[in-house]
């Protein structure tokens, strides 16, 4: 009888056992399960998300002060697109299309204007898209810089919600999410200082130097924390204009705004020189035939960085006199001829020619600087497809450290460095220069070249295509590879062949000592550019 109780007793017990294994297994299946569900789930949640992050805050660089970074340390190149009349031409929409398409040709900025200029037409006419102005009109009808036009609310669907700058901070956020910087002018300059060439009696002259800095106060607190913005100063102007009755001085008015600007970001707003200008990045836009921001305020605190304006002939002396200056300060070139006017090959040489000569970004334009109907069209153009290549031959195929220790080098090209002639027209000058009509059409043949400081790589650019010589002794005595790079298409040529992926044409190329000729692909001429790569 024992025996049999104790067997059963037995029996139950493997039972409960294989019963709570089996529970346990069902368990730890069902938490697999579950578990595996969570990470699908987070996997396609995050392909339904914008997976660009918002940029940090610029600073100059603490490495290399001839470039730009983020506050974290990381290399930024400036790929800036110009837009000046987005804001007030362009629907949140038109925006966002825009700046998706921008996004796809890797440009990181695009640029645009706060108060336009009046272009001969009444100010209360010159709204936005949604009927807005900026500013409340004075009693002659003019902007009034200290009453900002603003409303409670900002749904884009109530009209007397979304106001003007509703829309501006649309575009601020919009970009952020995108990944990409803005700079804004806080006045176009003929607000300023009247027209292009100066001003005259019958211009309609806003600001002074109490209310920029009043507006620059109030910009700056507006926008303060905002880190992918950056603010220009100017607005294609210059700040002197030398007439026969005098000077025309309009540098303190420049300097008041720039001062309330950082005082507006620091929560200051007593004007007496001494902002702190260490938390915001502001710079001057000069106008062409004319001296750049370096001749006005490169000894300025509040100017972080030198910007130029020119034809392509101009920019040869203009980016290496300021690239030279003490103390050191960034500089590119921020405004120069636009594609539609100029051919996609000038467009692309001045870029290059810019950037290789030290320039820490670049900026592209065309006619959708004032968003006109057919915009779609224009943000195709194939200059504009091309400035993708530019960002990846500039930043993308350099290590961080590499980027940082960029030098410009004319000395590592032996013989003749050729030369660039006219403005960049395909056909004779006619840009409205001085002497237009005078100079020979536009063309280059030049090289341009630039290295790490400590001769590891090497790019130089021919313009057209003709042979290029080094002065290996430059460069270091390590081993090289050698590529072509094609700027029309992104590609890298090796031997008459096209690939995607860096190929070099020429392998192990000993430098340190001796020349070496580089014959480029194809023959010299017109549009047949090319981007030489030693690394």
């Amino acid at each position: 009888m024992n025996k049999i109780l104790v067997s059963r007793i037995k029996d139950l017990l493997k039972r409960v056992r294989v019963t709570v294994l089996v529970i346990f297994i069902l368990s730890v299946m069902s938490l697999f399960s579950l578990v595996n569900y969570s990470c699908t789930n987070r996997s396609e949640n995050s392909q339904n998300k914008d997976t660009h992050k918002s940029p940090k805050r610029l600073c100059v660089s603490h490495v290399n002060p001839h470039l730009l970074e983020t506050v974290d340390g990381v290399p930024v190149f400036l790929n800036n697109y110009t837009a000046w009349q987005l804001i007030k031409n362009a629907s949140r929409e038109e925006m966002a299309e825009l700046l998706a398409i921008l996004k796809s040709q890797k440009f990181n900025m695009i640029s645009s204007v706060l108060l336009n200029a009046n272009d001969d037409q009444p100010y209360s006419s010159d709204t936005t898209v949604y009927g807005n102005l900026p500013f409340v009109s004075d009693s002659l009808g003019n902007p009034d810089p200290l009453r900002p036009d603003t409303t409670d609310g900002n749904d884009p669907k109530t009209h007397n919600q979304y106001d003007y700058w509703d829309h501006v901070d649309y575009l601020i956020n919009l970009a952020a999410s995108k990944g990409m910087y803005i700079s804004l002018h806080p006045t176009w300059g003929c607000w300023v200082s009247g027209g292009y060439g100066g001003p005259t009696p019958a211009d309609q002259i806003v600001f002074d130097e109490t209310n920029a800095y009043k507006y620059g106060v109030w910009l700056g607190k507006r926008y303060a924390g905002i880190e992918n913005l950056l603010w220009m100063v100017g607005g294609d102007r210059s700040a002197i204009y030398d007439f026969k009755d005098g000077l025309h001085d309009f540098r303190d008015v420049w300097r008041a705004m720039a001062e309330g600007l950082a005082d507006g970001v620091n929560g200051v707003s007593t004007q007496n020189g001494r902002a702190d200008y260490s938390h915001v990045l502001i710079s001057y836009h000069p106008r062409k035939w004319a001296v750049n921001s370096s001749e006005w305020f490169h000894d300025d605190d509040w100017l972080a960085f030198n910007s130029i304006q020119d034809t392509p002939y101009d920019q040869i002396i203009s980016l290496p006199h300021d690239y030279k200056l003490m103390p050191v300060k960034p500089t590119w070139l921020f405004e120069g001829r636009y594609e539609g006017a100029t051919s996609a090959w000038a467009v692309r040489y001045q870029a290059y020619q810019t950037v290789l000569a030290g320039g820490f970004g670049s900026t592209y334009g065309n006619e959708n600087w004032h968003f006109p109907a057919d915009w779609r069209e224009i943000a195709d153009l194939e200059g504009a497809n091309q400035m993708a290549h530019l960002y990846s031959v500039a930043r993308e195929i350099w290590t961080d450290n590499q980027f940082l220790n960029r030098i410009p080098d004319q000395e590592l090209i032996l013989g003749d460095q050729g030369d660039t002639k006219g403005d960049g027209m395909t056909v004779g000058d006619g840009d409205g220069g001085p002497t237009s009509g005078k100079k020979a059409n536009a063309t280059s043949d030049r090289l341009t070249a630039m290295r790490g400081s400590n001769g590891d790589w090497a790019l130089i650019y021919s313009a057209n295509g003709r042979n290029i010589s080094l002065d290996l002794t430059r460069l270091n005595s390590a081993k090289m590879n050698a590529y072509w790079f094609n700027p029309r298409n992104g590609m890298w040529n090796s031997n008459g062949t096209e690939y995607k992926k860096t190929t070099p044409f020429l392998k192990e190329l000993r430098t340190g000592s001796g020349n070496y000729n580089f014959e480029a692909p194809g023959n010299p001429g017109p549009g047949n550019d090319w981007v030489l790569v030693l690394k």
